[in-house]
């Protein structure tokens, strides 16, 4: 009976792993190639877990962008913890500048947060077994014991609400908390809360209805307000998803009865599809493809599991 692997042969084989990943450049291209049959373009945006996306960004995604030139069909493979919801405002737009028809975003593992937002800005989602979309709640910065943390304005919102209804509580020490707490809370930093939370709903329901549900929209204009209404209030409650970095994969989206009409094509039911995912490396980090180039960070197989090509 065969006995379990070891724990130095698990990790040689990850490292193994790892190596082909980064030296497969023919697998990637020809993976490439493949994805690009039928007239379909390929564009990538890969951000490191800890890099976010940012104005730095842009030229180089423009640069990228400018290298594939005005097509009609475009797919936009993205992998990123999200970042600025202004600076993906603005790649998404350039996207739209040079894709004058239909744009996919391809989700090989997450996409969250602005990165979220980029994908509802699209015509199609497509999402593998091992992808993930995630709230888009704003973000803001507060220093906490001594350390900046990142918290959503919706949580503070959410406490200023709470602590105004108390203020009437028949508990007089709830009703005295109420007042400390309100105290305690700049109305310019509530505001910005609010501003900022504004902006990610505006993004998403403009995106929604200039886009993936543009067609609905001018056939059923009310019921279709009315389903976008409800997709980016769900999007940006942190009451209902409760930490920002909850996971929203295709059968979350699928299940349920607000996100369900998020026009999401789920494919593959093979192994995670960035196996073979190579980091590309520019002067401000592992972010992007080489524009001259552009057949580098993507993943082996990708087309052949999902069949991106067809």
């Amino acid at each position: 009976m065969p006995s379990d692997p070891r724990f130095d042969e698990i990790a040689s084989e990850i490292q193994n792993g790892v190596n082909s990943a980064q030296y497969d450049v023919f697998g990637r291209q020809d993976a490439l190639k493949h994805l690009e049959q039928g007239g379909i373009r390929a564009a990538m945006y890969y951000s490191r877990i800890d890099r976010a996306i940012s104005r730095q960004d842009v030229l180089p995604f423009v640069t990228m962008l400018k290298s594939i030139g005005r097509v009609d069909k475009l797919d936009l493979i993205i992998v990123s913890p999200g970042g600025d919801g202004t600076a993906a405002e603005t790649m998404l737009g350039l996207c739209r500048r040079y894709c004058i028809g239909h744009l996919r975003v391809v989700v090989p593992t997450y996409a969250k947060s602005a990165a979220t937002l980029i994908a509802l800005g699209a015509d199609e989602i497509v999402m593998g077994e091992s992808s993930e979309l995630g709230p888009i709640d704003a973000q803001v910065s507060i220093m906490q014991d001594n350390a900046e943390q990142q918290v959503s304005a919706d949580h503070f919102i959410r406490a200023k609400n709470e602590a105004i209804k108390n203020l009437t509580s028949a508990d007089q020490a709830e009703a005295q908390a109420a007042q400390i707490q309100l105290a305690l809370l700049s109305p310019a930093f509530l505001q910005h809360c609010q501003d900022s939370m504004q902006f990610g709903r505006d993004f998403a329901m403009k995106q929604l209805k200039g886009h993936m549900f543009k067609a609905e929209r001018e056939a059923q204009p009310a019921l279709w307000d009315d389903r976008i209404d409800k997709i980016v209030s769900n999007l940006t409650a942190s009451s209902k998803h409760l930490t920002h970095g909850r996971m929203i994969t295709a059968d979350d989206i699928r299940d349920d009865s607000d996100l369900k009409h998020l026009k999401v094509t789920a494919k593959g039911k093979r192994r995670p599809l960035l196996d073979c995912l190579k980091r590309p490396s520019t002067e401000n980090g592992d972010r992007f493809p080489d524009a001259r180039d552009r057949k580098g960070p993507l993943c082996k197989g990708l087309s052949d599991a999902w069949g991106l090509g067809a």
